[in-house]
C-alpha cells in the first residue's frame, strides 16, 4: 500500500472515530451533567471538611459547631440571630459568624447588612474563611452593579494564588463579573482558560458551558 493511501486511511479512521465520539458524548450529555453536579456537591464536602480540620484541634472547633447550629435553627429561633451578631464581634473566632450572619442576610436579600458585616472583617487573615467571606463580598459588589470593585477583588486573590481556596471558583466568579459588566471578551476568555486549564472540575464544566452560550449569541 502506498505511502499516501495509508496516510488517507488512517484519516479517515481519525475521521470516523472522532465522529463517534460526539454522537456518544450527546447521547450521555445528561451523565455528564450529574457528573457536574456530584463535583460540585463534592466540592463543597471538601471545603467543609478542610474547614473542620483545620479547627478541629482548637477552641475553633467548638465555636464553629456553635455558629452552624445557631444558623442552623435561626428560623425556628428568632432570638439566635442576636446570639450570632454578638458573636461577629469575638476578636478571635468572629470572621466565622461573620460570614455565616452575612450569607444569611443575604438570602434574605438584605444586601445592605451583609455588605457591612462583611466589610469589617475582609481585610483580617489569609485564610479559607478570609477568601470566602471576600468571595461573597464580591458577589455582593457584583448583586449592586458595582462591577469594577468585584473585579478588583478577585484579580487580587488571582495574584495571591492562595492554596486555600480554589481559584477556578474565583475565576468563574471573575468571569461573571466581566460578563454582568458587559465586556464579552473578557468574560469569553477567561470561560476559555477555565475550560481548558479546569477540565475535570465543576467550574471548568460549567466555563465550557458558558463559552458555547456567549459564543453562539455573538
Amino acid at each position: 500500500m502506498k505511502r499516501t493511501e495509508r496516510k488517507q486511511l488512517k484519516e479517515d479512521e481519525l475521521a470516523t472515530g472522532l465522529s463517534r465520539f460526539l454522537k456518544w458524548a450527546k447521547q450521555h450529555e445528561k451523565e455528564f451533567m450529574a457528573l457536574a453536579i456530584g463535583l460540585a456537591v463534592i466540592l463543597v464536602v471538601v471545603v467543609a471538611v478542610n474547614l473542620v480540620i483545620n479547627y478541629q484541634r482548637s477552641r475553633e472547633a467548638s465555636y464553629l459547631s456553635e455558629v452552624l447550629t445557631l444558623r442552623a435553627e435561626l428560623d425556628k429561633k428568632p432570638e439566635n440571630l442576636e446570639k450570632l451578631q454578638q458573636m461577629t464581634r469575638k476578636t478571635r473566632y468572629g470572621r466565622i459568624a461573620s460570614l455565616i450572619l452575612a450569607s444569611y442576610y443575604l438570602e434574605k436579600n438584605e444586601v445592605q447588612k451583609a455588605e457591612e458585616i462583611l466589610a469589617a472583617v475582609k481585610d483580617k487573615g489569609r485564610d479559607l474563611i478570609h477568601y470566602q467571606i471576600v468571595d461573597l463580598y464580591a458577589q455582593i459588589k457584583i448583586k449592586k452593579g458595582q462591577y469594577d470593585e468585584a473585579i478588583n477583588l478577585y484579580r487580587q486573590i488571582e495574584k495571591e494564588k492562595p492554596k486555600s481556596y480554589p481559584l477556578d471558583v474565583i475565576l468563574f466568579h471573575l468571569a461573571e463579573a466581566y460578563e454582568k459588566k458587559g465586556e464579552i471578551q473578557n468574560a469569553l476568555q477567561i470561560y476559555r482558560d477555565l475550560q481548558a486549564n479546569y477540565q475535570n472540575t465543576y467550574f471548568g464544566y460549567q466555563a465550557a458551558l458558558k463559552a458555547m452560550q456567549l459564543e453562539s449569541s455573538r
